[in-house]
């Protein structure tokens, strides 16, 4: 699923922590499209998204004291 805005797609996230911001983001985005705290606030979405999957495919760092 994907929500459109005037900057783009937005899709909807592969980690379910996501979930709750997406739907909050669609749900005001006929409303609050086009304004810079929405716009922030998907860009935020978005690198979070982008994050958590870089983080999910990477291995966990394993430190030696």
């Amino acid at each position: 699923m994907s929500f459109e805005t005037k900057k783009g797609i937005v899709y909807e996230p592969k980690n379910p922590e996501l979930k709750s911001l997406y739907e909050v983001l669609k749900k005001n985005a006929p409303v609050l499209d086009g304004s810079r705290v929405f716009e922030e606030l998907v860009e935020v979405y978005e690198a979070l998204d982008f994050d958590l999957k870089e983080e999910k495919t990477n291995e966990p760092i394993v430190r030696a004291i």
